[in-house]
């Protein structure tokens, strides 16, 4: 086999490469937002984190319990990557207590950068009713004079 077909297998690859990371990015970016019942703990978690996306940070922090030590300032202090991408991996619920375990993505920065993934879970509990995120939740690293 000669170099100018070595040269051209080599690029043929590499375009084969190119055009799979395209699709992929492609097929990624258009599925459609799972939307969750604003009564289920991954439902809170879900307008949790999208009105902190959204700027809304005293509504994101409508969905702590009562007593925490979290409140609106915190989240004006939390970082969160405008490619931020929220992916669902479990929910376990018993009686009044509730976990949501979700993946944090922020994004691709180029054709062969995945992004950052961070696991994180929220714990909820029933309060008059509604689920409500107790402790410090991500992005959230401290609230008030505590840290995690």
């Amino acid at each position: 086999m000669g170099r100018a077909t070595s040269n051209r297998i080599l690029a043929l690859i590499v375009i084969a490469a190119l055009v799979l990371s395209a699709v992929a990015a492609l097929v990624s970016s258009l599925r459609e937002e799972v939307k969750y019942s604003a009564s289920s703990p991954e439902g809170v978690v879900q307008m949790y984190l999208t009105a902190i996306i959204e700027g809304k940070n005293d509504q994101a922090a409508s969905y702590f319990v009562s007593d925490s030590t979290c409140d609106a300032s915190d989240i004006d202090r939390a970082y969160v990557s405008e490619a931020l991408r929220v992916n669902l991996i479990s929910t376990s619920v018993d009686g009044n207590s509730a976990y949501v375990k979700i993946d944090a993505n922020t994004g691709a920065s180029g054709p062969f950068d995945d992004g950052y993934t961070e696991s994180h879970t929220y714990r909820l509990s029933k309060e008059s009713g509604r689920w409500l995120i107790e402790g410090i939740p991500w992005p959230l690293w401290d609230c008030g004079n505590l840290n995690k």
